[in-house]
């Protein structure tokens, strides 16, 4: 006898991985999207940890889901996302002095967590992780200008090595008020014994060119063995 195939069941079956799949990449296009931002401005989370706690949190969805099936609620095991993801955000997180970096990159790994979890729970709600994504990136771009701006500055810090830190804190002082830079505070390092040391200034500047001029007025001098600095998020 004729062995027929019931190509309809085999599509039927197949449909559901297929689904499973979709959502799997989408959260990838996500995660990858908001990483490749972090990644640009050279936070210590970038393009693949964005992608995998991402692809991660729409795993969680996805097996939530089919373990739950129709008689328990899928959210049980997927509701420790949204409180796991906390201690990776906390490792981004860095203090110093008074500054406290790697919030904005913290806040990106929990929005991606939830856009995730937004893939990964069914075709409708793809949607919304799609929207939040754009969301999400035109907050981490578009309004970034604005939120300096708003701060009336570019928030900053500055590492010095110089000879005799101490001796040149004045003079220090007169080329950031010179170039319009003001100084929060300045941390002292004196490891490298007396005759050389660091200096660390976190402060605002009006603008990026008021910040590069200077930077390079720090590095004419013969004093200073090294200048290095980085906007802050």
């Amino acid at each position: 006898m004729p062995t027929y195939i019931d190509w309809d069941g085999v599509i039927h079956s197949i449909v559901p991985y297929a689904v499973m799949l979709l959502q799997l990449l989408v959260a990838t296009l996500c995660g990858g999207i908001i990483g490749y931002q972090r990644e640009v401005v050279e936070r210590p989370a970038g393009f693949r940890t964005h992608v995998l706690v991402c692809v991660g949190s729409a795993i969680y969805m996805l097996v939530s889901v089919a373990v739950a099936g129709t008689a328990w609620d899928p959210g049980r095991i997927a509701a420790q996302v949204a409180s796991g993801i906390g201690f990776l955000g906390a490792g981004t997180i860095i203090k110093q002095g008074s500054i406290v970096r790697g919030l904005t990159t913290a806040a990106s790994l929990w929005a991606v967590a939830a856009i995730g979890m937004a893939a990964g729970y069914n075709m409708q709600t793809m949607a919304i992780a799609l929207l939040g994504t754009a969301v999400v990136y035109f907050g981490l771009t578009v309004l970034r200008p604005i939120e300096v701006r708003i701060a009336r500055g570019i928030p900053f810090t500055m590492n010095l090595t110089l000879v005799a830190p101490r001796q040149r804190l004045s003079w220090i002082r007169q080329v950031l008020t010179t170039h319009k830079l003001a100084a929060h505070d300045l941390i002292f390092n004196d490891e490298k014994g007396e005759e050389e040391g660091d200096i660390i200034v976190n402060g605002n500047a009006p603008s990026q060119e008021d910040l590069d001029k200077a930077v390079e007025t720090l590095t004419l001098d013969h004093h200073v063995r090294a200048v290095s600095w980085h906007a802050k998020d």
